[in-house]
């Protein structure tokens, strides 16, 4: 595999110095970790502006969002993807991204997507199982341009015939 360009090196170079300036910020006053509380990474702008600019928007920004029409990208207009006799179903109801398919007991079930996980070239999906728990679906959207055999669901494990009953990540 070929090196990144140099614009995404430095680029991952800098977000790199950015999250160890933003720990150090947090250390800085010798306060011990439990003492403290989050305070957002708005409070560390005024001493770390142009790191700031330069991870707002970026993939690592954007890793992990609510799901809403700004981050979902792949196709939930009823779309349909079957996967060793799995058919699943993405879809819109009441505002809010929801897929059909299988659970824990090999069942299909409905589930809101909770969570957006990845920008480029895929996105996965962070569903909510009862009690809480949250799951990333082994479907992708490939978030690649249609010309380049993107802009389609895919498995992670096509020729592996992992179900969600069979997949040890997936617990009652």
């Amino acid at each position: 595999m070929k090196a990144p360009p140099l614009r995404v090196r430095e680029l991952r170079r800098r977000l790199a110095r950015f999250a160890v300036a933003l720990f150090a910020c947090c250390l800085a006053d010798g306060v011990r970790a439990e003492q403290t509380e989050f305070v957002g990474r708005d409070a560390c702008v005024p001493c770390h502006t142009r790191q700031a600019v330069q991870y707002r928007g970026s993939h690592h920004d954007r890793a992990m969002q609510l799901s809403d029409a700004k981050s979902v990208l792949g196709d939930f207009d009823d779309a349909i993807f079957t996967y060793h006799e799995i058919t699943s179903t993405f879809f819109k109801k009441d505002g809010a991204y929801h897929v059909r398919t299988d659970g824990p007991d090999g069942k299909l079930h409905e589930y809101r997507i909770a969570y957006t996980f990845g920008v480029d070239p895929l996105q996965q999906y962070l569903i909510e199982f009862p009690g809480g728990r949250l799951q990333a679906l082994n479907v992708c959207w490939d978030t690649r341009p249609k010309d380049e055999g993107g802009q389609r669901w895919f498995h992670l494990y096509p020729n592996e015939n992992v179900t969600n009953r069979r997949d040890p990540q997936h617990v009652d």
